[in-house]
């Protein structure tokens, strides 16, 4: 066989070989990364659950638990050192510790080896918003989105953080509060319609008229009138009952108000609708009769 075809045949069966290798350790690494993630998942679910109110010994069972759950992503990252889902994860359980500068270091880590990690920077985002830098949790809130679009808690974070701290948002991007409060509005019903079966986004939008000066209370009826097309819990039905009774005493609609109110029959609910029985009489006696 001629040489150079001879070595040309060889390195392809060669890359073909290296090809298979590359592949298999990329699904080995999947796999121990998924197995990884779901203790993780349950191990801070149960600690979740027991709330800190557990005996010395149960105490000690986490804690070992833990230990070993760190020892199992040190040595996933040792073998595996430029998985970035891996590395982010790491992150996420050093966060849970309450370790934030390490986590924040593996975040950086994983946006260094890909910079389209979008889920790193809306980490990193969150971590930092915390702390009192929210400017910088302004643009890495928005870089996430940007970046990944689809993910809806990517634009939660940042109309949260953009109407919390209003005065970061005017510095980072020039705008006054009717138009802080508007790009927020439009981010918080763009996580509500990616996630259109999620109580807290839909929630969310709607509450964030009331912090406004001359709040669209037409938009905030329809807002929580969405929220009644979710499967709601028994308490969050009863919930919306009252906000949509409260925007209507803003809309100065009795009869509409009324309606919400005497669907309020949870025990649990009574306060709240007694001030908004008080609220309605108070409309009612300040409207000129007809």
């Amino acid at each position: 066989m001629n040489r150079v075809i001879g070595l040309a045949v060889t390195l392809l069966l060669a890359g073909g070989t290296f090809g298979r290798v590359a592949a298999e350790e990329a699904k080995g690494a999947d796999t121990e990364y998924r197995k990884i993630l779901a203790d993780d998942d349950a191990l801070m679910q149960q600690m979740d659950q027991e709330g800190g109110k557990t005996s010395w010994l149960t105490q000690s069972m986490l804690k070992a638990r833990l230990r070993r759950l760190e020892g199992e992503y040190k040595s996933f990252l040792q073998q595996y050192p430029d998985h970035v889902r891996g590395i982010v994860a790491y992150g996420g359980f050093l966060r849970d510790m309450q370790r934030d500068d390490e986590a924040i270091s593996w975040w950086k880590k994983a946006i260094a080896l890909d910079p389209r990690c979008a889920v790193a920077y809306n980490n990193l985002g969150e971590v930092l918003g915390h702390d009192g830098h929210a400017g910088d949790a302004l643009r890495l809130h928005q870089k996430a989105y940007e970046l990944d679009p689809s993910d809806p808690l990517f634009h939660f974070n940042w109309a949260t953080t953009c109407i919390v701290y209003r005065k970061d948002a005017r510095d980072v991007y020039g705008w006054k509060e009717d138009e802080i409060f508007r790009h927020s509005l439009d981010q918080f019903r763009i996580a509500r319609d990616l996630a259109p079966q999620d109580f807290q986004y839909s929630s969310a939008y709607a509450e964030s008229f009331y912090m406004m000066k001359n709040p669209d209370w037409q938009e905030a009826y329809a807002g929580w009138n969405y929220c009644l097309g979710q499967p709601l819990q028994d308490g969050e039905r009863q919930r919306v009952y009252g906000q949509l009774a409260r925007v209507c005493i803003h809309l100065k609609q009795v009869d509409t108000a009324r309606q919400w109110i005497n669907k309020m029959d949870s025990t649990d609910n009574q306060s709240m609708r007694k001030v908004l029985e008080r609220r309605l009489a108070e409309l009612v006696a300040s409207t000129p009769k007809q």
